[in-house]
């Protein structure tokens, strides 16, 4: 795939749609081809007194103890290098992180997933990281599950070290299952007959007035993120070459209609009203007020503590004529151009992505290790709950994730996720927010591509 860069002001007005604010510092492109110099051995790998600074969002506990460790044990191994976390909320990240480029102080190492790789790599901010794997013996990619390394690598560039992945399911309650006389879901992503009409056929018999007055007490379906059921359609948000809105296919208007029916045709799927100060799609889903939603593997952590709840997950169902799509959420850690330190931020990411970090992504933050026979061993795949998580590792094959160029969150926060709200609350119909957000899209491809 071809690279473009974000101009100036569509990477300012991006990042600040992403912060959740006005960022207002100036903040020229970093300069410089998008390669990694590794420098001699003598020349950066010292003993002289270093200190990293990690780049973090996310500031839960067991976020931060989990920082912790690594910085301890990137100076067990490194007596002469001290690392410190910079944890900020996620609505702050990108502020952060520009504001120090923008100084000249960037971190020595950063955060990085499907939303912040793509934008970041638009400004040639981050090194390649390839060089420094082919100059280590001590690594390889190999170790981790190859389609991440594929949809990672860009025009030979990889800017990411995987540490994570977040493949989405239908997490689905089992007691409210047998309560509507229904079986387990199906496990296998190959599964034919578990598919969108089965799915609403499903979502109908678990959608109960359970008191009799008139309100729906129970709903069979939530559906929090809209963009993995227009991937399972055949749709996606651009065209093919990326130079347009894809949203007017016919595969993307077909799934956008069929979820927009889910809730204002069905009705197994509540408006905003209907859940008003009830929490997310998790909190309704232990409260039994939701039967069925989508999320990655993020929920395994929260819902596990749940005591008294019955529940696993299944594959995301399958459309019509359509194979079957294991959309995903990767994340790692990469090296931004401008540290003075690049050779000691290769050790650390090293660290931050090794076997022992792999295992704490599977055992405290829940989700799936980016190292395949870490999650394929009794670390993941044989922790109890839920029964069949193997669900999340067959998804492996099938995975894909939303499109990597640059100024994809802008696209999808200022043009897209506006209008298809609208859709969704029933105000507009499907073809009209379509409508409504190509010309946007199309704006924001247009200054990106230079056209």
């Amino acid at each position: 795939m071809t690279v473009g860069k974000l101009s100036r002001r569509h990477f300012l007005q991006g990042s600040a749609l992403v912060a959740g604010g006005a960022f207002v510092a100036a903040c020229a492109p970093v300069a410089g081809d998008t390669g990694a110099a590794v420098a001699d051995e003598g020349e950066s790998m010292s003993e002289e007194p270093i200190e990293l600074v990690a780049q973090y969002w996310g500031t839960r506990p067991e976020f931060i103890e989990d920082r912790e460790i690594l910085a301890q044990r990137m100076t067990e191994k490194f007596p002469n290098v001290t690392a410190s976390q910079n944890s900020v909320p996620g609505g702050q990240y990108g502020e952060k992180v520009l504001t120090a480029i923008a100084a000249g102080t960037p971190p020595d190492t950063m955060q990085l997933n499907h939303r912040w790789e793509p934008f970041f790599r638009g400004q040639e901010a981050l090194l390649n990281v390839i060089p420094f794997a082919d100059a280590d013996d001590e690594f390889t990619f190999d170790v981790f599950y190859p389609r991440i390394i594929e949809l990672g690598t860009t025009e030979g560039q990889l800017v990411t070290v995987p540490r994570g992945w977040n493949p989405f399911v239908i997490y689905y309650n089992r007691a409210l299952f047998a309560e509507a006389g229904l079986d387990d879901l199906p496990t296998s992503w190959e599964n034919d007959t578990w598919n969108w009409d089965s799915f609403l056929e499903t979502a109908q018999a678990l959608t109960a007035d359970s008191d009799g007055d008139g309100r729906t007490d129970v709903y069979g379906m939530f559906f929090p993120y809209w963009y993995p059921f227009l991937r399972l359609g055949g749709g996606d948000v651009l065209s093919d070459d990326q130079q347009s809105s894809g949203l007017g296919s016919p595969e993307a208007l077909a799934a956008l209609q069929w979820l927009a029916d889910l809730r204002l045709t069905h009705g197994v799927s509540p408006t905003p009203a209907e859940i008003e100060g009830l929490g997310s799609a998790q909190d309704l889903f232990t409260a039994g007020r939701v039967a069925m939603f989508t999320a990655g593997a993020w929920g395994i952590g929260a819902l596990t503590r749940v005591e008294g709840l019955d529940w696993d997950v299944g594959p995301l169902p399958r459309a019509a004529g359509q194979p079957p799509v294991g959309y995903t959420q990767y994340y790692g850690h990469g090296i931004p151009k401008g540290t003075q330190s690049a050779d000691w931020s290769w050790e650390y990411l090293k660290i931050i992505s090794d076997e022992e970090s792999n295992i704490t992504v599977a055992q405290t933050i829940g989700d799936v290790p980016a190292m395949r026979h870490i999650a394929e061993s009794e670390h993941f795949a044989g922790l109890p709950k839920p029964p069949t998580r193997q669900v999340f590792i067959d998804s492996a094959p099938h995975m894909q994730v939303w499109p990597t160029i640059a100024p994809i969150t802008e696209i999808m926060s200022r043009a897209i996720t506006p209008e298809l709200n609208l859709a969704f609350l029933g105000e507009k119909s499907v073809e009209d927010a379509v409508a409504a957000a190509g010309p946007q899209v199309d704006e924001i491809l247009a200054a990106f591509w230079g056209n």
